[in-house]
């Protein structure tokens, strides 16, 4: 029975490569792309490198990042509950991570950061390469080093901000590709645990192995229940320093409105510019909202253990649809799903197996540029809809996740109906069968 569970996913990987009707690949058209060397993508990955050191030099960067360093410094002042040293962040994660911090040299810990933080980024490209077609990557390999400066496919300079939720994320994404693989998941519950110290709406993130494993439901409970318990001990352990932190968020959602970019934080904005308090009904819509939603990535989750849609169809969606699950969504979330993210609007464009053509492509392309370069102007030039960028962002994901919902549908029931048992039968057991 593990020897079946765990080459589940492979033989979801295998059946999907070879599913009859499949067009085979074109050798005109966006193909002629793969007649670029390696050079088109080190040229890529240079200009983005030299993106980001002139963004670091010429434009205000490393904001979050510098409200750590801060905190380091404030550390006595901080455990003492004095409100000038206020970040919102949990004692759970600041104290014990500012005292460590504070043991080691200023530059040794700025160089370790660096490093995690570029390791973090770096994985969350891996990890999302990992979701596509052999033929998809070699797309997406272009498009790898520009996304960066495109976090859910619109423009923004959260990278350089610095916040540790790219650390966070790439932990994350690192051991779910091992369970998605290998079928062991211990890993990544350690890693949405650690995660959840910081940022407890990460969560959320538990919702992984429970749409692509088996018989895990006892072990994310039982890690959602430590994460809740320990977010809730440190109200006694420090409690003059948790009070800064709950005072913290007090402030920032009052007067930052920082309520993220998805549904409930869009409508708390609404609700507050507008005088109206939020909390309720924005505890309502989450409710519903999560609930609903939840209930169909498992609907959805059981077409994928059924193996009537593929590993590479399904994950995606499941991804961006867990990511959708988090009550406050940021522009750092949206990063780790931008590969995701990228490859359903590019499947969206394909029709009955072919790739697109042409003017679809360069017709999608101008009208996302057209998105974009509207929602800079607003921010930047002539302001029309405050936040604008987190109100496109919201449709935007939406969109593509309803995209990425049709075509699984769509797949579970075209193309793998035309499949017999017998074949899946044939393919699972040379699965099983493999060392």
């Amino acid at each position: 029975m593990a020897l079946m569970e765990s080459s589940g996913v492979a033989v979801c990987k295998r059946t999907c490569r070879a599913l009859p009707g499949k067009a085979a690949p074109a050798k005109r058209g966006w193909k002629a792309a793969e007649g670029w060397n390696g050079w088109g993508v080190q040229l890529l990955w240079l200009g983005a490198a030299c993106s980001v050191v002139a963004m670091a030099l010429f434009t205000p960067y490393g904001c979050d990042a510098k409200s750590y360093l801060e905190a380091i410094r404030q550390y006595t002042a901080y455990i003492h509950g004095q409100e000038s040293s206020s970040l919102a962040y949990s004692p759970l994660f600041l104290i014990p991570a500012a005292g460590l911090a504070r043991l080691m040299p200023l530059w040794l810990v700025t160089a370790l950061y660096v490093f995690a933080y570029c390791s973090g980024w770096l994985t969350q490209l891996w990890a999302g390469m990992q979701l596509a077609t052999p033929e998809e990557r070699r797309i997406l390999s272009y498009a790898a080093p520009v996304i960066t400066f495109f976090p859910g496919l619109l423009i923004s300079d959260v990278f350089v901000a610095g916040n540790i939720a790219y650390i966070l994320y790439g932990l994350m994404l690192a051991a779910a590709v091992q369970g998605w693989k290998r079928g062991r998941w211990n890993w990544f519950y350690l890693a949405v645990l650690a995660a959840a110290c910081v940022k407890i709406q990460l969560l959320t993130m538990l919702a992984i192995p429970l749409l692509c494993g088996r018989r895990q439901w006892m072990r994310a409970v039982t890690t959602g229940a430590i994460g809740v318990s320990l977010y809730a001990l440190q109200s006694r352990i420090w409690p003059q320093a948790f009070q800064v932190y709950v005072n913290s968020l007090k402030l920032m959602s009052q007067s930052r409105r920082d309520f993220g970019c998805g549904p409930v934080g869009n409508l708390a904005r609404i609700l507050q510019r507008s005088g109206v308090p939020h909390e309720i009904p924005c505890i309502v819509l989450y409710a519903c909202y999560a609930t609903g939603l939840f209930l169909l990535l498992l609907r959805l989750a059981r077409l994928y253990r059924e193996r009537r849609i593929c590993f590479e169809s399904w994950a995606p969606v499941m991804l961006l649809g867990v990511v959708l699950l988090s009550p406050r969504i940021q522009s750092y979330d949206v990063a780790a799903v931008s590969l995701p993210m990228a490859i359903l609007a590019w499947r969206s464009l394909h029709k009955a197996g072919r790739s697109p053509s042409r003017a679809v492509v360069i017709g999608s392309a101008t009208a996302l540029l057209a998105l974009n370069v509207m929602v800079e102007a607003n921010e930047d030039w002539v302001t029309v809809l405050p936040e604008a960028w987190k109100y496109a962002e919201m449709f935007l994901m939406l969109g593509i996740f309803a995209f990425g919902v049709r075509g699984i549908l769509k797949e579970a029931g075209g193309e793998w109906a035309s499949m017999s048992e017998h074949e899946v039968a044939d393919s699972f057991v040379a699965e099983s069968e493999m060392p």
